[in-house]
């Protein structure tokens, strides 16, 4: 089940994140964002009760920015993340978002996968993006299908605007 990460989950996403990060961010600054950042959304997947995976996205205007995915390492290759995924892009297009972007490690070689699986694309690198590990970054971008849509209804309304005058 995935739901909304509540400040009550932070303990438990703290342990994720460190496990799954070399620099996690700071368990004070995740309760602030929750508990006031109004463009971050924090969601947890919970499995028998317990969290074992989490989420953290921004959305600013129609596009959703991807801060981190992460899944406890005991409950890996259950596509626990896939799930997490899928729940993301499928709420992006319920809210008329036109595209999802993240920053991932040129050496992540699973989640640049996993992202490719759902349509992802490397638009761009960003060389030593991760300062403390020297590590480069692949910018990654996903277009959602309802801004192709719009662009049809446009054509057809400039063409019935020319027809009228």
């Amino acid at each position: 089940m995935i739901r909304t990460m509540t400040v009550d989950d932070t303990d438990k996403v703290y342990t994720i994140e460190s496990n799954s990060f070399y620099r996690p961010l700071p368990k004070k600054d995740l309760i602030n964002d929750i508990e006031k950042n109004k463009h971050k959304r924090h969601f947890v997947y919970e499995k028998s009760g317990e969290t074992v995976g989490f989420y953290i996205i921004s959305k600013i205007l129609d596009e959703v920015e991807i801060y981190t995915i992460a899944v406890d390492e005991k409950n890996r290759g259950q596509k626990i993340a896939s799930y997490m995924l899928e729940h993301l892009i499928n709420s992006s297009r319920n809210l008329k978002i036109s595209k999802i972007w993240l920053e991932v490690s040129t050496k992540n070689i699973p989640a640049i996968n996993l992202y490719e699986k759902f349509g992802f694309e490397k638009i761009r690198l960003r060389k030593n993006y991760y300062s403390l590990t020297h590590e480069d970054a692949f910018i990654m971008l996903k277009e959602l299908i309802w801004k192709i849509f719009i662009l049809w209804e446009l054509r057809h309304l400039v063409m019935i605007l020319q027809f009228l005058f």
